[in-house]
């Protein structure tokens, strides 16, 4: 089904859209990319969906933490990553 890697690689696009703008300080994008990442792996689950989901928590571990203001700066972030 054509239409399902079409949204897989469209979740995929817009999560690497999404973590660009939350490198630059816009940090409720990380929440965007985290849910753009698992969806993409949830359609390519029988293929490299199985590597990628681990790299869900990357930007979700970041959401959180500038959600709660446990982040502060790039040393922060760093550390908890």
């Amino acid at each position: 089904m054509p239409i399902f890697s079409v949204i897989a690689f469209s979740a995929l696009f817009i999560a690497i859209v999404s973590i660009f703008f939350a490198i630059r300080g816009k940090y409720q994008f990380y929440w965007v990319s985290a849910v753009g990442i698992y969806v993409f792996s949830f359609l390519a689950g029988f293929s490299i969906g199985q590597m990628t989901v681990g790299l869900t928590f990357i930007p979700l571990t970041l959401a959180i933490g500038y959600s709660f203001g446990w982040i502060k700066n790039k040393m922060h972030s760093i550390i908890f990553l």
